[in-house]
């Protein structure tokens, strides 16, 4: 269990028969963001390529020897407790924001939470004294004290009946122990997300910063200011996911699992949406990015950055190896005057399948490689057809419009989210 990646996680926790909420296939987004500000090294330009490590080891599943021996590679010298802390971090508050989101989902058959604490000579003595605390779960007590509660902390915390809670005995104000965080410490499940600015507006703050570390400080808070506006923005564009829909990324975490264990949950979310038949809240907001991806430090750019960053890792393992596509799911394109020589440019991931009621039957020559093949991660049909691709078109007539791969670039024609349209 300890080395299983995340998607594998979900895997297992599927075959036991729970049922995950929707959040925990977009919980890497946090885990990650969270990754790259836990730990501000002595050498700043020294973050990056520790951080790189600690993401490749966190997302394959490994040890933390192997982030070290990483880390090493790379030329940099820090201490084993160091680099132990940030591996060991990242891994428990990632999966301790996930256990919240689970007990939060069932809260309604386990009202309670019991803190368990490891009764050894290794246990700090304020988290021992915590040990058999019992409080409701929506209890002020858990934002402060829900586990892990510092560097290297074994507690759990676990979710009980109320029938459990009153017979162990639930724990009166006057009788929680008159303890505090660890120094520098600082971790509230529900508010996972904001951690990272935390502890970027903590060390702009201290007093021991020189002026060149509280300059890329400022620098890099402004960055996870515009990541985690990002991840929230996209996280509530998800569509619910419907009993129709829960079967659909089922099936993509059974195939992808055997395609890559390290394939990151939240790429499967995203690429289930924009699979999407009808235009939705996401690929809405792909659209309205794609104005800005080539603007530095904006959200669009950090949207486009992360959206089409999961459709191309995806597309890297399962490109479409067909030399030739034929569907009719971009609405409106037999609405155009579209005229033998002109180019169609695909500005977002774009789905391409038969559909219904549609319009003419399109054929795509020169295709292969060109799209992801849907039915590889999914029991889905169709592919999603890559951005920045550009189609010459060979024949158009009432019945069929036959396109061809081109390097030649669009000026004219464009499809976004399955809908073609003219600038003129």
């Amino acid at each position: 269990m300890d080395n299983m990646t995340l998607l594998q996680a979900i895997a297992f926790a599927r075959s036991r028969g729970v049922l995950l909420p929707a959040d925990y296939y977009a919980l890497d987004l946090n885990s990650r963001q969270y990754a790259s500000t836990v730990s501000y090294l002595a050498g700043l330009d020294q973050i990056q390529s520790v951080l790189d490590s600690a993401y490749k080891v966190l997302e394959s599943g490994g040890t933390f020897r192997d982030f070290q021996k990483l880390v090493e590679e790379n030329g940099i010298e820090l201490s084993e407790a160091h680099l132990d802390n940030v591996f060991r971090t990242n891994i428990q508050n990632a999966y301790a924001h996930g256990r919240w989101l689970h007990q939060q989902q069932n809260k309604d058959k386990r009202p309670y939470l019991e803190y368990f604490a490891i009764n050894d000579k290794r246990t700090r003595p304020s988290h021992l004294a915590l040990d058999g605390v019992i409080r409701h779960i929506d209890d002020p007590f858990w934002q402060k004290w829900y586990a892990p509660n510092g560097y290297r902390c074994r507690c759990t915390i676990n979710a009980i009946t109320e029938k459990q809670a009153i017979r162990k005995g639930i724990t009166s104000n006057e009788d929680l122990p008159n303890v505090e965080p660890d120094a520098g410490w600082s971790f509230q499940p529900s508010n996972y997300d904001k951690q990272p600015d935390e502890i970027l507006k903590s060390k702009e703050a201290s007093k021991t910063i020189t002026p060149e570390a509280k300059t890329e400080v400022i620098d890099l808070r402004k960055k996870t200011v515009v990541d985690t506006e990002t991840n929230q923005i996209i996280k509530t564009s998800f569509s619910d996911l419907t009993d129709e829909k829960q079967v659909i990324i089922d099936g993509m975490v059974d195939k992808a699992v055997r395609l890559d264990p390290n394939i990151r949950p939240s790429d499967l979310r995203i690429t289930l949406d924009l699979a999407d038949e009808k235009e939705n809240a996401l690929t809405t907001i792909l659209k309205q990015a794609e104005l800005q991806k080539d603007q530095d430090g904006t959200a669009g750019k950090s949207i486009w950055d992360k959206v089409v960053g999961a459709f191309n890792r995806l597309f890297t393992l399962a490109k479409n190896t067909a030399n030739k596509l034929t569907g009719n799911s971009i609405r409106g394109i037999d609405d155009l005057n579209i005229t033998v020589g002109s180019v169609i440019g695909i500005q977002t991931p774009t789905l391409f399948k038969q559909a219904q009621k549609v319009g003419k039957q399109i054929t795509i020559l020169d295709a292969k490689g060109v799209a992801l093949d849907l039915s590889k991660i999914s029991g889905m049909n169709g592919a999603l057809l890559a951005p920045d691709l550009n189609l010459e078109v060979v024949s158009n007539t009432d019945e069929q419009l036959v396109l061809k791969r081109t390097k030649e670039q669009a000026t004219r024609y464009f499809v976004a989210n399955q809908t073609a349209f003219s600038l003129y």
